[in-house]
């Protein structure tokens, strides 16, 4: 305890860079019950105002041999930051994660990009960290369309998706809230050359690219990352989602499906449910 990192550990996630491994997650040093001096300047309720990213490297070729090392907390200019993740491009590695415009926001949440030097150092300044996406949409928002102001307003999770084939770069991201049932998948397209310009994205406006299924029960599916099958041949979304969206975050469990690409080079996600579906090829019966 006392750690910046003692508490309220998120959205861990694991990435192999430069035949390392490495683990970036969130975490905050007061259980989300930050003093009063720290919360009194928002203009809405923010218990998550001291969550920070932070980074562990491991050297071995196999993640599951070898000690994962704390490299330290990724320099997100003393802002709240959730939910980070490695966004690999042939100019470098950036951290894409979730944010706020400034230190008190605390709503809407947006996705912030900025360059780094390693998995563990961020080489921009706060006057190059660029916003890529802020809550825009009707259903980037809770309750859906929400007009009066931006609170529960939510753009987070986000992950990068290669298309094999054509070779086409997406950030997918979770949008609206994560204990909702209305919690979906939006897409931003980078069409330029530059991650670091909102210029070279665009966003997917017509909707969700994956959302709830009342007809099987499968709501609040978001937070997605991305595999392939044992053969390589096949690409699989592993998300959470919920059956009881009454229950909040207690009520999400993870699951996978196989998914597809569409003639354009996009993702075709297929709807939510429970299978039984095939297994992965390769993985046997």
């Amino acid at each position: 305890m006392g750690l910046p990192y003692s508490t309220d550990i998120w959205a861990p996630e694991m990435h192999q860079i430069d035949n390392k491994w490495y683990i970036i997650f969130t975490a905050t040093p007061d259980s989300d019950n930050p003093p009063p001096q720290s919360t009194m300047y928002c203009p809405f309720d923010c218990p998550a105002i001291n969550h920070r990213m932070f980074v562990l490297e491991n050297n071995a070729t196999d993640p599951f041999e070898g000690n994962f090392t704390m490299k330290g907390m990724l320099d997100t200019f003393d802002q709240f930051a959730i939910d980070g993740t490695y966004f690999q491009h042939s100019t470098g590695l950036y951290h894409v994660y979730s944010c706020w415009e400034e230190m008190y926001s605390a709503w809407p949440s947006n996705l912030c990009i900025t360059k780094m030097s390693n998995p563990w150092t961020v080489s921009s300044n706060f006057t190059d960290r660029q916003i890529i996406s802020t809550p825009s949409e009707p259903w980037e928002k809770t309750p859906y369309g929400r007009q009066q102001n931006y609170r529960l307003s939510s753009n987070e999770g986000p992950e990068q998706l290669t298309n094999p084939s054509t070779n086409q770069t997406f950030l997918t991201y979770s949008a609206a809230r994560s204990d909702n049932r209305n919690y979906c998948l939006g897409l931003l397209a980078l069409t330029g050359s530059d991650p670091m310009n909102p210029q070279d994205w665009s966003k997917h406006t017509a909707g969700c690219i994956f959302y709830q299924n009342p007809l099987e029960g499968a709501y609040g599916v978001g937070h997605a990352s991305f595999t392939t099958s044992p053969d390589g041949k096949e690409s699989w979304i592993v998300y959470h989602g919920m059956e009881d969206p009454t229950n909040g975050w207690s009520a999400r469990s993870i699951r996978t499906q196989r998914f597809g690409w569409n003639e354009d080079g996009s993702p075709r996600f297929p709807r939510p449910g429970y299978g039984p579906y095939t297994v992965p090829g390769g993985q046997g019966s």
